[in-house]
């Protein structure tokens, strides 16, 4: 049998106001369920999905933070780069469960997977 395909998810774009995070997420459970390791980061305004305690019901959309702490029990992993959420004034303790990830860390990822699939 061949070796799995490996696939990261780079969510690059706030949670509100566009649909690139919420296509990102169903791509990301759509992935994972088919068994593909499937590994989403969030980077440059996509970390501001991982901030917790949002409140998008004035906007009339669900909260995003709540998809993207379960996608765990599809399978997939969740990172949040470090350099982005620093940027943009953000600490760890302001995310839900994620894993944080650096440049080099970033690059190293980005040389083992098969694909990388961009959420702009």
């Amino acid at each position: 049998m061949a070796d799995s395909k490996k696939v990261m998810i780079l969510i690059r774009t706030a949670p509100y106001g566009m649909a690139s995070a919420g296509e990102g997420f169903r791509a990301i459970i759509g992935l994972a369920g088919m068994g593909v390791e499937t590994h989403a980061v969030l980077a440059d305004d996509g970390v501001l999905v991982a901030k917790k305690r949002q409140n998008p019901e004035a906007l009339g959309m669900h909260k995003l933070e709540d998809a993207y702490s379960q996608l765990g029990d599809f399978g997939a992993k969740l990172y949040v780069h470090e350099p982005s959420l620093t940027e943009r004034g953000l600490l760890k303790d302001d995310c839900i469960s994620v894993e944080f990830i650096t440049n080099d860390e970033l690059r190293e990822l980005i040389s083992k997977v098969d694909h990388v699939i961009t959420f702009n």
